[in-house]
């Protein structure tokens, strides 16, 4: 089976998700892998400062992102996010080959209230894995900004080409940036209680656990497990084309994406062919980068 097609419009929010080779525990939360999620979301937000970050929780094995792609960058973004925090995670991990197992996916979020659910599933991921009670009890990485406000943290990395080879103090080859998580907007939209929704769905979710006979588990045991292990029975989901609320918008989305399918592929016919082909506007081309409109 091919990988979805990319069409990557400025402007868009997206749910992204990326999952581990063989759903290992390679993301694993421990001090030295959370710093490493810190680090490359916040060196990845310098290069590419029009991709607004709203949600990230980094579990064991899969990581979930809800951003706005401003400028038509996500591409870009994923490619330089995703691939140092891969090479980072192989060195702290002492191994070699993928981290990831296949291209990240990205849904397009085309609703408030479907953002606000989005930002809801992904702040409370662990919780609804049974792996802890709150998503603040989480160990690893998790952000979002509960009220109005952006939320802004200080991150600091040590500069690993600095460091190498050099007899510095090991205080000049520390880096300070600032990692900023954006608060919801949506056209038309107050800003939510982000905060409240949260916790009335870990409230939902600790209710199916109890019927379940379910217990959370304890911080050792979360940390203490091997990274090379995976679970007995990951789960597998099927992807969807785009998330809303309101079931007009789903399929006006369905419509508006078969026919930048069908024209994706007449332009593909044309290149095998070896014909004039014009490939439609925010979309990849074989080999190829975005294709942008032409000025006016």
């Amino acid at each position: 089976m091919g990988r979805p097609l990319r069409r990557h419009a400025p402007g868009e929010l997206y749910l992204v998700t990326t999952r581990c080779f063989q759903a290992r525990f390679l993301l694993r939360p421990d001090p030295q892998l959370n710093q490493a999620v810190l680090e490359w979301l916040t060196r990845a937000q310098q290069v590419y400062p029009r991709v607004r970050l709203h949600a990230v929780c980094a579990m064991s094995n899969h990581l979930h992102l809800v951003v706005r792609d401003e400028n038509g960058e996500l591409a870009a973004w994923a490619s330089y996010f995703l691939g140092n925090l891969a090479r980072t995670v192989n060195r702290l991990r002492r191994r070699s080959g993928a981290v990831f197992e296949r291209r990240y996916s990205a849904e397009p979020i085309l609703d408030a209230e479907a953002l606000i659910d989005r930002i809801v599933y992904v702040a409370t991921n662990p919780v609804k894995a049974f792996l802890v009670s709150t998503a603040q009890r989480w160990p690893g990485v998790l952000l979002f900004a509960p009220a109005a406000s952006p939320v802004v943290f200080e991150v600091t990395w040590t500069d690993r080409q600095l460091l190498r080879g050099s007899r510095n103090d090991p205080s000049e080859t520390t880096v300070r940036g600032q990692l900023r998580v954006d608060p919801l907007s949506h056209p038309g939209a107050p800003p939510p209680d982000i905060a409240t929704a949260v916790t009335a769905r870990e409230r939902e979710i600790a209710a199916a656990r109890r019927a379940a006979g379910r217990k959370p588990m304890s911080r050792r045991q979360l940390m203490g497990q091997p990274w090379h292990r995976a679970p007995r029975e990951p789960r597998r989901a099927p992807r969807p084309l785009c998330h809303a609320a309101d079931a007009a918008l789903r399929r006006a989305f369905r419509d508006a994406f078969e026919a930048f399918t069908s024209l994706f592929r007449e332009a593909s016919e044309c290149l095998r062919r070896g014909m004039n082909s014009v490939f439609p506007p925010w979309s990849y081309p074989p080999g190829g980068t975005l294709v942008r409109p032409a000025p006016g």
